[in-house]
């Protein structure tokens, strides 16, 4: 077993921290990024409840992920940092997909199994092998019917990837905390034009737009006082609004 697995493993439950179930994500119930399927299969019966998957054991999810996907992507076999990223993709898509889309990028026959032709290739690549795997895994994401509700988190969880997959080639000592992203967008995690189509938001807008055309109109030191006045009071009401949307 490589020594970096530790290191893969400390980033990935980085990645995928604690228990989630977003009706909006097929895999279901979810904790450190192991699905009830995944724990099911593991534990080689017909199906786990929300419960026992709320209760797995970082040190279970440690077995089920050197079991089921480090060995399966590859990790013992490819080089430091692209092992990591196989290993990475492949708990995010399957460790069959993971290793396709390597192979497509280095241009062997993609059939999910890391052999020698694929070392070969990846040992002989020339160019920024890191870069373009992290630029065709984002491209298959980006093929998925849920792009739309998880591209922004996905697209943030592929960034980090490459930037810590670059770290690793180089030594460096990586901190989880700062590069975390969640493998499931934060269903939360809500743009400002969305916001903006709440209901909510367009009372304090309109107020806002009245007390600007009150600005521009009046004529009067007063008139103008109470027109600034207003447009600060509800700018920092519709701020508000923004702020507590994203900590909803």
């Amino acid at each position: 077993m490589r020594e970096t697995l530790t290191t893969a493993l400390d980033l990935m439950f980085g990645h995928e921290g604690g228990y989630v179930n977003n009706p909006k994500d097929p895999g279901g119930s979810t904790k450190y990024g192991i699905t009830h399927k995944t724990l099911a299969a593991h534990r080689g019966v017909s199906g786990v409840s929300p419960a026992e998957v709320k209760a797995l054991t970082k040190q279970e999810a440690t077995v089920i992920y050197q079991r089921s996907y480090w060995t399966q992507s590859g990790g013992d076999l490819l080089p430091v940092g692209i092992d990591f990223m196989t290993f990475d993709y492949g708990v995010n898509s399957g460790p069959a997909q993971a290793v396709k889309s390597l192979q497509r990028v280095i241009g062997v026959v993609a059939d999910g199994i890391v052999g020698g032709q694929t070392l070969a290739a990846v040992k002989g690549y020339k160019g920024d092998l890191i870069g373009a795997y992290a630029a065709e895994r984002l491209r298959f994401m980006k093929s998925l019917k849920t792009w739309s509700t998880f591209g922004r988190g996905w697209q943030k969880r592929v960034m980090n990837v490459e930037t810590q997959a670059r770290q690793l080639t180089q030594g460096s000592v990586l901190d989880t905390d700062v590069l975390e992203a969640s493998a499931k967008a934060n269903p939360i995690d809500t743009s400002i034009t969305q916001t903006l189509k709440k209901p909510e938001a367009w009372g304090p807008l309109g107020a806002l737009l009245t007390a600007a055309a009150s600005l521009f109109s009046g004529s009067g030191p007063v008139q103008w006082a109470l027109a600034v006045g207003i447009i600060v009071g509800i700018a920092v009401g519709l701020v508000s609004i923004l702020r507590k949307r994203g900590e909803a």
